[in-house]
């Protein structure tokens, strides 16, 4: 997308956001959204459900909070957690992975190709389940994190 429409778009979404009204363009079923907004959501999900739960510990430290929440957030955290889900993922969920790994973005040098793309299947799985109301499915796949991300840190630090 060029400058100029990008620009254009953006002035037409902020007057939906004040209008409380969508843009208008054809609606998009959560499974055929594009994954890197798919992606964009369950990032976010993803991010306060840690953040909820490592407040919920206590940590008295925002600091420790911060590098704890970071590391987990992290696309080297994310990458072993997409791979400890394989086994839990249903034959739809998978694909829609697959559809996501392959989505086009820019790799961060902090992680290699292969883990960014790894998390980003991960969070576009996540955003996919938000957005389509699925929620207990959505949460029976954030147990499933959370134990997986318990394993990471037992891995890396203990």
């Amino acid at each position: 997308m060029k400058f100029q429409q990008v620009q254009a778009l953006k002035h037409k979404a902020y007057a939906a956001f004040v209008e409380n009204r969508p843009l208008d363009v054809p609606p998009v079923l959560p499974y055929h959204m594009d994954a890197i907004t798919l992606a964009f959501v369950g990032d976010a999900y993803y991010a306060l459900f840690l953040r909820r739960r490592l407040t919920a510990l206590g940590i008295p430290a925002v600091q420790v909070l911060h590098a704890l929440a970071a590391e987990f957030v992290s696309a080297k955290c994310q990458s072993f957690v997409y791979t400890c889900l394989q086994s839990f993922l249903t034959e739809a969920e998978k694909s829609l992975c697959r559809r996501s790994r392959n989505a086009y973005s820019q790799v961060p040098k902090s992680a290699s190709a292969a883990e960014y793309h790894n998390s980003t299947a991960l969070e576009a799985l996540i955003g996919y389940l938000v957005l389509d109301g699925q929620e207990a499915r959505l949460q029976a796949v954030m147990q499933q994190v959370l134990a997986a991300v318990r394993a990471y840190c037992q891995k890396k630090h203990i």
